[in-house]
């Protein structure tokens, strides 16, 4: 009996570490939003600073594999906030 306890402690243990991260529906929104962006053309970033060591600059380009596919932005966002609500990922009242 005590070593059933045990196991069920462990075995709960691991499933709570296993639990999907929880977020709002704003952060939800902004985050299907950033992979619509991604599937809609190539994403960049250029960076450039001043210090004492002298100037630095930095180019940061990514694509995401939506956009090779030529999926629609709007059909990613969509799916995206679909996967998230039926996995509950999503917590709180929707706006």
């Amino acid at each position: 009996m005590f070593r059933f306890g045990i196991t069920a402690g462990v075995f709960g243990l691991v499933l709570s570490a296993c639990t999907l991260p929880q977020m709002t529906y704003t952060e939800a929104m902004v985050l299907c939003q950033d992979k619509a962006d991604a599937a809609a053309g190539p994403q960049g970033a250029l960076g450039f600073s001043v210090g004492t060591g002298g100037t630095n600059a930095s180019l940061s380009i990514s694509v995401s594999d939506s956009y090779f596919n030529g999926d629609d932005p709007a059909v990613v966002y969509e799916t995206c906030m679909n996967e998230l609500s039926q996995n509950g990922q999503i917590s709180g009242v929707s706006e």
